[in-house]
């Protein structure tokens, strides 16, 4: 028997289902959901929930499913217990599903940045092991106290990092890695102007691509040097004007971050 598992959210990361139709992207069929529909398929998980606030978009979302997943994929099942109900609003409606979880089942929550905290210590509160997209939260102290009641409640709290899954990501680190002292790394990543559309509900209100974008380099980073260099300074710049303009957003369109790390046991920067 697989475990039961709630995803709060249900987004394009989620779902792949946004605005009511396929995503313009690479997650036109959603990843959390569609990698447990097939994990269902093998044994490992049982009973699938999703969580969102507007359950009037679950109608589109089972259309969606059937379209990108079911009509794709031979004997996969689609269907999902969901919360609230299909014509119900209510963005406490994690409370509920919560509830309705067995102690001991896993709950993966992707949703907007600053609600991860609440959410997370909610199913940790009533026993459930939780896995948080990257970022975990935005503050050291709710870290910290997500760690003592993951400690307390006797549960597993862990963080989403997928890029440690990309191979050409862990190649790089193990490289890394066997070149002796940390010296220098430069990493750029970005997005198609496009995805403000699907962002543009929470960025800059609640989060910013500093934790949801460059959060992904940072890990590299931190994954490769590991205990072997400590930051001394660290300086950021940051442009703006794109959202402004086209969302009304008064939020940061790229953010550079220039780190001056020191080697421990030689010294060396």
């Amino acid at each position: 028997m697989g475990t039961d598992i709630l995803v709060i959210g249900t987004g394009e990361y989620v779902t792949g289902f946004v605005h009511g139709a396929a995503a313009n992207s690479d997650k036109s069929a959603g990843v959390v959901a569609l990698v447990l529909f097939d994990l269902r398929t093998r044994g490992k998980v049982d009973r699938v929930s999703l969580c969102g606030r507007d359950g009037k978009r679950f109608a589109g979302i089972r259309r969606h499913f059937n379209q990108q997943i079911a009509s794709r994929y031979k004997g996969i099942d689609v269907s999902a217990n969901t919360f609230p109900g299909d014509n119900d609003y209510n963005p406490q409606a994690y409370q509920t599903a919560i509830e309705k979880m067995k102690p001991g089942s896993g709950v993966i929550v992707v949703t907007p940045d600053d609600t991860h905290f609440e959410i997370a210590m909610t199913a940790i509160r009533q026993g459930m092991h939780v896995l948080v997209a990257k970022p975990l939260v935005k503050t050291l102290e709710e870290h910290q106290k997500l760690i003592e009641a993951g400690k307390q409640h006797n549960v597993l709290v862990g963080i989403e990092m997928h890029k440690r899954f990309d191979p050409m990501y862990s190649d790089a680190r193990d490289r890394a890695r066997s070149y002796g002292d940390f010296s220098y790394m430069s990493s750029y990543m970005s997005q198609p102007r496009s995805q403000l559309n699907t962002f543009g509900q929470w960025a800059g209100r609640s989060s910013d691509i500093s934790y949801y974008l460059n959060s992904h380099h940072i890990d590299l980073l931190e994954w490769m040097i590991g205990d072997r260099a400590r930051p001394i300074q660290v300086n950021a710049l940051a442009a703006t004007g794109v959202a402004k303009t086209e969302l009304g957003i008064d939020t940061e369109d790229t953010i550079a971050l220039t780190v001056q790390w020191e080697n421990i046991e030689s010294g060396n920067l």
